[in-house]
């Protein structure tokens, strides 16, 4: 499989990641107005999505219930985005709090396999015992839920996520190995090179190009690293690694 790494530790004089320029903050910002009524309109839409998904004419066309699913889907990720914004509009600062890897995935697991088609599941394997991590919960969670959709989007035709959380290294520097693997349409290596650029897409609308780079922005904020391996045809794997809070 072609290999992409990326980890950029807080002493090693690089330049700094590219800032968040959606997250200003403020008294004057008018951003926390425009998210506040962006998650008004997510909320709308839901409705009507959910709406839709009763209705009977859904069975009649074989078709539109994995549109309903996607346009769900879509809508999960847009609040969890916006929810992220007001906090950090609100906080100043991105809130770092003692998180258990195991609940948290497991929440994840739940919310997005309520959503997506019964062709695409979640397989959840957790290491008992495993310590907390010192970060933000909602960062954590948006960086997992980017991973999870982009392999949600790679297999059309339905399969198996494999989501894993287990301790690594030894107990002077270890870590929490998070991997997500899914066995969809893969990366080339021109695709795999540019992954983690802002706007990079290989979408034919041309919108996204943010999820990766999100993650990339989560991980080195807490001083890990994360790497892609993937092949066309063959899926993709990606590993994070967090180090772990000795204490908190």
């Amino acid at each position: 499989m072609s290999h992409l790494e990326i980890g950029f530790p807080a002493q090693s004089g690089l330049p700094p990641s590219v800032p968040n320029a959606l997250v200003t903050g403020g008294p004057a910002d008018p951003l926390p107005g425009t998210v506040h009524d962006l998650g008004n309109l997510i909320q709308v839409a839901a409705s009507a999505l959910n709406i839709l998904s009763r209705s009977p004419y859904l069975e009649v066309d074989p078709s539109l219930p994995p549109i309903v699913a996607s346009a769900k889907m879509s809508l999960v990720r847009a609040g969890t985005l916006v929810d992220q914004t007001m906090r950090r509009a609100r906080e100043g600062e991105t809130q770092v709090e003692s998180v258990c890897i195991a609940a948290c995935l497991t929440e994840l697991q739940a919310m997005v396999e309520s959503i997506w088609r019964r062709e695409v599941r979640v397989d959840l394997h957790v290491d008992s015992d495993l310590p907390s991590l010192k970060c933000s919960r909602i960062n954590l969670q948006c960086a997992i839920m980017n991973l999870l959709t982009n392999a949600f989007d790679a297999m059309p035709n339905g399969g198996t996520i494999s989501l894993a959380a287990r301790r690594v290294g030894d107990y002077g520097s270890s870590a929490i190995e998070i991997t997500v693997v899914d066995s969809g349409l893969g990366m080339s290596p021109h695709t795999l090179q540019h992954a983690f650029e802002p706007f990079f897409t290989t979408r034919a609308t041309g919108l996204g190009g943010f999820g990766l780079p999100m993650v990339k922005r989560f991980v080195e904020d807490v001083g890990g690293c994360v790497a892609i391996e993937s092949n066309l045809g063959a899926g993709t794997r990606v590993v994070i690694n967090l180090p772990i809070a000795e204490r908190l």
